[in-house]
């Protein structure tokens, strides 16, 4: 049926969507990782004879790792394929899942999801660049929207995995094991998938395309500066809500545990409606209504002392605030003509630097404060992305921004 089927859906089925589905999961594997962070926290404590605080340090060296690997990837890209790339990115990861599994010192096991977050961190600029460079801007969104459905299907199956697992007495690192193997099967196929191309010649003719201004500049690193508070919201709230509930809410540990699966399973719909919604009507618009909406859902949150409240307002936090991060990046790339691999990848940075000050920042807050900071915490950063995302908003108005071209169109 596909050999007399249009030219374009033959190009979107050969061409698009095997890449599109590895960068997908490369996202999945990062998310993995990411949000098991609340779930392991206590049993990570309990193995290696420290206190919680100081074991949620662990997990800013699972994004210190991505700043180390969105770093490299400025340059990565333009001397190797998206293909070898994902080779890098998986090696170390496997390498890291390996050391962590089996250590019992509390030093090698930062060194080793270091070594997790910086293949993570890898795969998952490979997957942004794939999106970035296969579709043209109004079909981008909607792309990057489905990584994060991705990423919040991995978030809601891989914590009750770990979960799971640790109240039958398995290994408390038995989750990352299983993310490993996704990555296998992934690594797997991206052998025989046709990627974009990048290198030097693709970035000389992205350089040709790309005059950006100061505006434009400034344009950037306002939305980076948004990804960055995000990231830092978002990696408090899912560190300390167990912890929150347990020890403010007087929840049981199984039932606090599941409040990350309740975070990241409504945002699974979120997802899905908002890539409906950006389909039809300007991502613009959405990205300012889910910026509001998340803004009051933290501070809900940060103000409510009833458990059944705060389960349902980390519902309504998960389906409205997770399409953020992708509509951010979307609308970042296409501050700039061409959106070139290193334009994703300060995009991803600044993001991954807000997720690496975060759990330790929170840890320090949290010691001085008392967990009911964690909450208020995570209120400061939202409404702080809510102002930056409208100050980059309002710039572009009066400097009518660049026109993106696509790539790869079809």
């Amino acid at each position: 049926m596909l050999r007399h089927a249009p030219p374009a859906l033959r190009s979107l089925t050969y061409r698009k969507l095997p890449a599109t589905l590895v960068a997908i999961f490369a996202y999945a594997i990062m998310s993995g990782f990411f949000t098991q962070g609340g779930v392991i926290l206590a049993p990570a404590a309990a193995a290696f004879g420290v206190r919680v605080t100081d074991a949620a340090a662990l997990f800013s060296y699972l994004l210190a790792g991505n700043l180390v690997a969105f770093l490299l990837c400025l340059v990565l890209f333009d001397v190797l394929s998206i293909r070898r790339v994902l080779v890098l990115a998986y090696g170390a990861v496997f390498a890291g899942v390996a050391i962590f599994a089996t250590t019992h010192a509390f030093a090698i096991a930062c060194a080793a999801i270091a070594l997790i977050g910086f293949g993570g961190g890898v795969g998952l600029s490979a997957g942004a660049v794939t999106i970035s460079k296969t579709y043209a801007e109004n079909r981008r969104a909607v792309a990057f929207l489905c990584t994060d459905c991705a990423f919040s299907v991995a978030g809601f199956i891989f914590p009750a995995i770990a979960a799971g697992a640790i109240a039958r007495a398995m290994p408390w690192q038995s989750g990352y094991v299983v993310v490993a193997g996704v990555a296998a099967l992934v690594l797997l196929a991206a052998f025989g998938i046709r990627f974009p191309q990048t290198g030097r010649a693709a970035a000389r003719a992205a350089e040709r395309a790309t005059r950006p201004d100061a505006a434009t500049i400034v344009r950037v690193v306002l939305f980076g500066g948004a990804l960055c508070l995000y990231l830092c919201g978002q990696s408090t709230f899912t560190l300390w809500a167990p912890n929150y509930l347990q020890t403010v809410l007087a929840v049981p540990a199984l039932d606090a545990n599941a409040i990350i699966g309740k975070f990241w399973g409504p945002s699974i719909f979120g997802l899905i409606i908002a890539a409906v919604v950006v389909s039809r009507i300007p991502a613009r618009l959405v990205l300012v209504i889910a910026g509001c909406a998340a803004a009051g859902c933290t501070l809900v949150l940060a103000s409510t002392g009833s458990a059944p409240t705060f389960f349902a307002a980390t519902a309504a936090f998960g389906f409205c605030s997770t399409c953020l991060y992708k509509l951010m990046i979307s609308l970042g790339t296409e501050q700039v003509a061409a959106a070139p691999p290193q334009l994703v990848t300060f995009l991803l940075f600044a993001g991954a630097l807000g997720g690496t000050i975060g759990p330790a920042l929170s840890g320090r807050v949290v010691h001085a404060l008392g967990l009911h900071a964690a909450p208020a915490m995570a209120f400061v950063c939202y409404a702080a992305t809510l102002v930056l995302v409208v100050a980059a908003l309002v710039l572009e108005r009066t400097v009518r921004p660049e026109v993106p071209v696509n790539a790869l169109s079809s």
